[in-house]
């Protein structure tokens, strides 16, 4: 519980500082080139995602008041698997993001070199 606990102190507020930096370039959007804001959002999007689903996938099976949640899923047969696939499949779609990420920002720097020469 404890470090749960730690965990979630650190979590929430990270979670809405990440959140106050999507509204912030959202509003100012106008200033950044159309992918980087569409691949900052898609990464935003998948990041939280990601941050839910291992949460309720890894960390809070140790905790009493998410028991009858993993009661409930063991009943089914398909929810379990669906989180095992999407902690593999989204820790992907992360790194692809900050590939995407990354070469958008080295082309937007050798476009800026290109147009001086």
């Amino acid at each position: 519980m404890s470090q749960n606990l730690v965990q979630i102190c650190y979590g929430i507020p990270g979670v809405a500082i990440y959140a106050l930096t999507v509204v912030s370039i959202i509003s100012i959007r106008a200033r950044f080139s159309s992918t980087f804001v569409a691949i900052y959002l898609l990464t935003a999007v998948t990041n939280l995602i990601t941050y839910v689903n291992a949460w309720t996938t890894l960390r809070l099976l140790t905790e009493q008041w998410f028991f009858p949640y993993y009661n409930f899923i063991n009943q089914t047969v398909t929810i379990p698997y669906i989180h095992q696939f999407l902690i593999g499949y989204m820790y992907y779609n992360q790194n692809i993001n900050a590939s995407l990420l990354t070469i958008d920002r080295f082309i937007a720097i050798a476009g800026v070199k290109w147009k001086k020469v």
